[in-house]
């Protein structure tokens, strides 16, 4: 038998950042298959939703700052996206060298055809929770947030 005690790298992971984990792949795999239903990546949907409700383009690097990926990635997607013929890229006023990214009409009308990816995967997360556990949840999960957001501060 070891009686050595754990250390930070060998000790298991608290059980609530176990669950954490495992429900924020489980909530991603459940909205990539609701996407891929009606021919689109989650990715993909959460661009041609970032774009309408930008009222439909955005200038790429705003595009990468707000979804948070590289821009190879970002590029990636755009490009995927406009040989669909869901997004289109158009010069930017007044700078040469940066790209607007614009929704197409059949880019609106797809992604106003599948269902919101988020409201979808909270309804089927939470399927048998009390409304006050509902509102439990959430406090929990802003609160979390708000200490690891104070924490990236230091």
């Amino acid at each position: 038998m070891n009686s050595t005690p754990p250390t930070a790298l060998t000790a298991p992971r608290p059980r609530a950042f176990r669950s954490l984990r495992r429900v924020h792949l489980l909530a991603q795999a459940h909205a990539d298959r609701i996407a891929r239903a009606h021919g689109l990546t989650m990715q993909q949907w959460e661009l041609l939703v970032r774009l309408r409700r930008a009222g439909g383009s955005l200038d790429q690097r705003e595009l990468c700052c707000a979804s948070g990926v590289a821009p190879a990635t970002m590029s990636a997607l755009i490009e995927s996206a406009a040989e669909r013929g869901l997004v289109a890229r158009e010069a930017y006023p007044g700078d040469r060298r940066r790209r607007r990214i614009v929704l197409s009409p059949q880019g609106r009308e797809r992604v106003e055809s599948v269902p919101h990816l988020g409201r979808e995967v909270a309804t089927r997360m939470t399927i048998g929770f009390s409304d006050e556990e509902r509102v439990l949840l959430a406090l929990l999960l802003e609160r979390a947030a708000e200490n690891l957001a104070a924490g990236a501060d230091v």
